[in-house]
Order: structure tokens, then sequence, then C-alpha cells
């Protein structure tokens, strides 16, 4: 028994999928256009690129943690710059110059509050994600 091929139209086109997010892209893409993850070696390695990669790696670390050590890295990354921003306020208020006392505080609290926002985010994820794996029936 011979099974034939569906005729290939004209308008199809091969894509890569994604090994993060399994979205199929164009072949000449570099980055997931779904999850913005590298498809490419070039994606990796090229100087201004690869800024683009490792940003690709936090996201999906705050939006799907699977292991709580990814949990914990997040809250001493983040952590240490919400104590950083804390410092940077304080010793902004204590300053006798009221332009960069006003300035300093204000980049300080900006620190502390998107800081707070990845922490609370990875957390919240992890945690449904837990909750979700344990209500999932065993198959």
């Amino acid at each position: 028994m011979t099974t034939e091929l569906p005729p290939s139209t004209p308008d199809a086109e091969e894509k890569q999928l994604c090994l993060s997010c399994l979205t199929p892209n164009h072949l000449a893409n570099h980055f997931c256009a779904k999850c913005g993850a590298p498809l490419t070696s070039y994606a990796a390695t090229a100087p201004f690129e690869s800024i683009f990669a490792e940003g690709s790696v936090y996201r999906q670390a705050a939006e799907r943690p699977h292991k709580f050590i990814i949990v914990l890295g997040i809250w001493l990354i983040f952590g240490g710059m919400a104590l950083g921003g804390l410092a940077i306020t304080g010793f902004s208020l204590a300053d006798q110059d009221r332009v960069h006392s006003i300035f300093g505080a204000l980049f300080g609290l900006g620190l502390i509050i998107f800081s707070g926002l990845i922490i609370r985010k990875t957390t919240r994820n992890y945690l449904a994600r837990k909750r979700t794996n344990e209500q999932a029936p065993d198959s």
C-alpha cells in the first residue's frame, strides 16, 4: 500500500519551529516571533543580538519557572537590585542638593518597583504552575 503525499502548493513555505514555544517561524528569522527565543546560532553569538538572546532567558525564567532554584535565583538577582535601589533612595534623600536628591530618589524607587514586579511575577507563575501540576490527573 502506497501513500501519496499531498501536492505542494506554490505558496507553501518551509517553517522552522521554535524549541521554546513550538511556534512556526520563517527560515530567515533569527528570533521567534511569539516568545523572542533565539532560533539560530547567529542570534546567540552576534554582539548586538546576544543581548536579546540573554533577555529571552530572563523572560522564560520569569514566565515559566519549572524549578524552585530558578525562583530563588530571580529572588537573589532582583532582590539585590531592590536593596541597591533602597540604598540609592536613602543616600539621595540625605543629599543636600535638591535636584540630585529628587532624581536619585526617583531612580531608586524605580529600581525597587521594577525588581518587586519581576519577583512577584516569577513567584506567582511558579506557584500557579505547581498548583496545576498537583491538580492534574496522573496519566
